[in-house]
């Protein structure tokens, strides 16, 4: 049996989700950015009436497509085992990945549940009331980064650890993904200040921070498509036909 069967449809389901969501936690949650910290209370109120209708639509969808996060690190974790097999290592680098992959969907699930309370009847709600749950969700979703950053330093230190002559995913892919957990430091700044570069609606904490985790999430997803289809091809040639 093909011990890789279902690989690539859960890598792919990862990029889906990488795509949804763009359009839905960004564009329609009125993440891009998010609401400035600097705002009052009554003018963030207003915005939040203004734009209720979407948020809820983002949020709506986003929930459950946030499952995808984990069903994309069970294809990580796959790719992990046969480089840990292949090195005669124990699982527990991909172990840590899946657990990081699974907190990190928690991640997103929280505080687009928060989101989408704060959107649910804005019009009846205390303006402060509304600010102070926006703000938790934001403090969850930039402060909680300890839970993906597990993941991606396990599935760096792996992919580095790989003896093949032609490793399954890059170096510099791995480098690059424990690069984007560095940068997770500047999050740190983000519930001491209200503006400015470090501030949750800023050019670090948010134009930097973000684009490079997608952008991460963008490269280990194709070379995770790549190594999965490398693997199927292994084990029908070592195996025979389908």
């Amino acid at each position: 049996m093909n011990p890789y069967r279902y690989g690539r449809a859960l890598a792919w389901s990862g990029m889906f989700m990488l795509v949804g969501t763009i359009i839905f936690w960004g564009i329609l949650g009125q993440n891009i950015p998010p609401y400035s910290p600097a705002l009052g209370a009554e003018e963030f109120a207003a915005q939040i009436r203004e734009h209720a209708g979407q948020i809820r639509v983002g949020m709506i969808v986003q929930m459950p497509l946030s499952v995808l996060y984990f069903t994309w690190g069970v294809a990580i974790w796959m790719v992990m085992r046969a480089i840990e097999k292949e090195n005669g290592s124990n699982a527990v680098l991909s172990i840590l990945q899946l657990a990081g992959a699974l907190f990190t969907t928690i991640v997103f699930v929280l505080p687009c549940s928060v989101w989408l309370a704060v959107a649910y009847r804005p019009e009846v709600m205390e303006p402060k009331t509304l600010l102070m749950m926006y703000d938790f969700g934001w403090m969850f979703f930039d402060m909680a980064y300890s839970l993906t950053t597990m993941q991606l330093v396990a599935f760096g230190i792996c992919v580095l650890q790989d003896r093949r002559e032609q490793p399954l995913v890059p170096g510099w892919a791995a480098w690059f993904s424990m690069f984007v957990v560095v940068s997770f430091a500047l999050l740190t700044m983000m519930p001491l200040v209200y503006g400015g570069p470090f501030s949750r609606s800023g050019l670090l904490n948010y134009f930097v921070e973000f684009t490079l985790f997608f952008l991460m999430w963008l490269v280990v997803g194709i070379y995770v498509l790549k190594a999965l289809g490398r693997l199927e091809m292994e084990h029908y040639a070592a195996h025979g036909s389908r």
